[in-house]
Formats: C-alpha cells, structure tokens, sequence
C-alpha cells in the first residue's frame, strides 16, 4: 500500500489477500458495516449495564479491530474491556442479597476465565473495575474506530 495511515495498516489484509484488491475491499466493507453493530452495542449496554454483552461484543470487535491494523486496540484495549466487563459482573451478582444457584455458577464460570491471564493485567482489571474506566475504553474505541474508519472509505474509494 502506498499510502501512509494514522490508524489502520492493512498489510495483514494484503497479505492473506495476496493483494487481490477486490478481496481487501470486500474484507474492509465487511468491517465498515459491523461498526455500528460495536459502536451502537457498546453504547446501549452500558446504558443497560449488561456487562456480559459488552465482553461479547468487546470479545467479536477484537479480532476485526486486529485485522485492520489496529493491534493496540485489539489486543489491549478491547481485551481489557472485556476483562471488565466481566469483572463489572461478578462485582454485581456479589453485591447481591442473594444470589441463585445459576448466577453463583455464572461467577464461578467467570473466575475461572479471568484465572488465566497474567496477574499484571488481573491487577489492573481489579483496580480498575467501574464504570468509569469502561466508558473511557468504550470513548477510545469509538474515536480510534471513527478515524480508521475515515481511512478505510478512503482506501476503499481508491480501489
């Protein structure tokens, strides 16, 4: 690719694309058109607090943000979403009164996620678990998003 971008770097694209443009296109349309699909779940779930669906769409949005060049994103920042995400829930299910056998379940099914990850990155996700911290990485996502996506329509109209 001739053409320096800010925010994407499509050479893994063209790369598994062995160059054929139409296929990038395709690739970067596909892309373009789960962006609201992220952006508008994001926003309405954390409206909802439905801190599950945001691990979901934080979990599919990561190797799409990937594919675009994006790694930092990715691999750092929607991974940390995610993780939060599912912290933000056992948090809540613990606060309750009394919880049901299914959503004691559902806690022990998402400690047992998180117990993988290196204890770096659980420490930051302990000490970072609120809403706050979230909405931060959901306001990254959406500007770092509106800018690749500028740069994407661009490549898109030069093919």
């Amino acid at each position: 690719m001739a053409e320096e971008y800010n925010y994407i770097d499509l050479s893994y694209l063209e790369g598994i694309a062995e160059g054929d443009k139409d296929i990038i296109k395709e690739l970067v349309e596909i892309f373009l058109d789960q962006m609201p699909e992220f952006t508008d779940g994001f926003a309405d779930n954390v409206r909802d607090k439905n801190w599950v669906q945001i691990a979901a769409i934080a979990h599919k949005a990561k190797s799409s943000v990937v594919s675009m060049g994006m790694e930092e994103l990715g691999n750092v920042d929607l991974k940390n979403m995610e993780l939060l995400a599912k912290q933000l829930r056992i948090i809540e299910l613990n606060a309750k009164d009394s919880i049901t056998d299914a959503q004691q379940d559902e806690i022990k099914s998402l400690e047992r996620n998180l117990e993988g990850y290196p204890e770096e990155r659980m420490n930051w996700v302990i000490t970072n678990a609120n809403k706050e911290t979230l909405d931060n990485l959901i306001d990254k996502f959406t500007s770092v998003c509106s800018k690749a996506v500028e740069e994407l329509n661009h490549v898109i109209s030069t093919y």
